[in-house]
């Protein structure tokens, strides 16, 4: 077994605004393994909430023992990498899509064959970070061939924001907070506003620990909320699903497809609606996400649509629908 690590810089073709901040790039790592004449590679993507960085990733790759992974055994060196240092859930998430790529070629199967998931067309929304009355119409135009669009919200400004953008498209929604909320009182003039337009659901409103709040929403109204940062593996999933209505599923933060897969099966026997996401990523991770995605409920994949230096083109887009180009 062989590992080589690679940095990449990911530019967005516009800066992308959340509730707590703003960029203009990603980070990655491309993970490269080769083993008994056969190649893969798997993406560590760094959005700063992560608290992963390209050193911590080049350290964790650089540290692990490759006599302990292995494409055959993949639960065993699953459970390797998870011991081996904790968090660092992006690196994990690289090395393990590249295993997994590697135990697919060699029974000749696609990724998705691999997980036994029957492959269906899949839509993803097109994502609209925070804006003005100018920009949101422009964005709006670049969307034109999604049929589904995600609103972020979290500023002073979200009620002006959802009533500009209801009267610019009239396309089934969803909003993403970032954690931006603070209580359920003073969001609630938005909530009300978006139960008219017949919102999708409410993404990740309050603070990540916060489950009460989360709760005391869910309680008080009928657009579901969804957990993105509050759930991000099966193990907060199992302790804290009740709460919400549904999660979002990243590799970034399930350490990769295998358990992304188990929660998307766990959640929906718990009754909860799932979106399989990503970060800002290329085309590298969200191939292997499009793969997955026939599980979910939704998919919100258009990462490689956002940035304008994909080296892989590993899925391509035609009116909303995302096909993967390979696994």
């Amino acid at each position: 077994m062989k590992l080589e690590a690679k940095p990449y810089r990911l530019e967005l073709k516009r800066p992308f605004r959340l509730a707590h901040g703003s960029r203009s790039h990603t980070d990655v790592v491309y993970l490269h393994l080769s083993a008994n004449g056969y190649q893969a590679i798997g993406e560590a993507s760094l959005p700063p909430y992560l608290g992963e960085s390209v050193e911590s990733v080049l350290a964790f790759a650089n540290g692990i023992d490759l006599s302990r992974l292995h494409p055959e055994r993949l639960l065993e060196s699953k459970e390797y990498l998870d011991h081996f240092r904790p968090a660092n859930f992006a690196a994990k998430a690289g090395i393990e899509m590249a295993l997994v790529s590697l135990a697919a070629q060699m029974k000749g199967q696609s990724a998705g064959e691999f997980f036994g998931i029957a492959d269906r067309p899949i839509e993803t929304s097109y994502t609209i970070g925070l804006s003005d009355e100018s920009e949101l119409e422009e964005k709006l135009e670049e969307a034109a061939p999604f049929k589904t669009l995600k609103l972020k919200l979290g500023s002073a400004n979200d009620l002006a924001l959802v009533r500009t953008f209801k009267g610019m498209t009239d396309k089934p929604f969803s909003v993403d907070v970032n954690q931006g909320w603070s209580d359920v009182v003073s969001c609630l003039p938005v909530i009300r506003l978006l139960e008219e337009m017949n919102c999708l659901f409410i993404e990740q409103p309050f603070s990540d620990k916060d489950y009460s709040t989360h709760t005391a929403l869910k309680e008080r109204t009928p657009v579901p909320v969804f957990a993105d940062e509050s759930i991000k593996r099966l193990s907060d999933l199992e302790a804290y699903h009740a709460s919400f209505d549904g999660i979002v599923v990243k590799l970034m933060k399930s350490t990769g497809p295998i358990e992304a897969v188990e929660m998307l099966q766990v959640a929906a026997r718990l009754g909860l609606k799932t979106v399989m996401g990503c970060m800002a990523e290329s085309s590298v991770a969200v191939a292997v996400a499009r793969a997955i995605a026939p599980l979910a409920d939704y998919a919100d994949l258009d990462g490689p649509f956002l940035i304008k230096n994909d080296r892989h083109n590993r899925v391509s887009y035609t009116d909303g629908e995302i096909k993967g180009l390979v696994g």
